[in-house]
């Protein structure tokens, strides 16, 4: 159980760290891609803790001020999800290196596209905006959310399959593995 704990906690330390790291650069991030694999070595129910509690933290004390309710949900939401569908890659995703870069740097782009969704969406919430003012919204957006999509694609694209193959190749992810509780 220990294990489990801090294994987690490094993750989530590392995705608050890399959050602010990189706060100044708008809309280049590596949290995202921290959470999902996060996931992909914890597997997809530690994952969604993972991803709630980092981007909990970093939307609570954000150097931008604190989220709105609305916007904090769907800030959370997002990214729970990203940690799930980083534990659900490792069940699904391809071992051929080219295929696991394409896959990878699309789940990123989608994980990206997921996330400005949703904010987008808590935004309107919290300003009691009704919904089809969402696609003014996303126009005004566009900018910012294709520079966050490409971005995480380049991220997912090159360095997360990078990180997963290292995990795998030294042994370190049936050391970390939460999936059936076995060192």
């Amino acid at each position: 159980m220990i294990h489990k704990l801090t294994v987690c906690a490094m993750f989530i330390a590392l995705g608050v760290t890399l959050g602010y790291s990189l706060s100044s650069v708008p809309n280049i991030e590596l949290v995202t891609a921290t959470i999902f694999i996060a996931g992909y070595v914890t597997g997809w129910k530690c994952g969604a803790g993972i991803g709630f509690v980092t981007e909990s933290i970093y939307a609570a004390v954000n150097p931008f001020g604190v989220a709105s309710p609305p916007l904090f949900i769907s800030m959370v939401l997002a990214m729970s999800i990203t940690g799930i569908s980083g534990g659900i890659y490792r069940r699904i995703g391809s071992s051929h290196t080219a295929v696991r870069h394409l896959q990878t740097g699309l789940a990123g782009a989608a994980l990206s596209l997921n996330f400005a969704v949703m904010t987008t969406l808590g935004y309107l919430l919290f300003m009691g905006l009704p919904a089809n003012r969402f696609l003014m919204s996303c126009i005004t957006g566009i900018g910012f959310y294709l520079t966050h999509i490409a971005g995480n694609f380049i991220i997912f694209l090159i360095i997360v399959p990078i990180l997963i193959e290292t995990f795998e190749t030294n042994g370190l992810l049936g050391f970390v593995s939460l999936q059936t509780g076995k060192k």
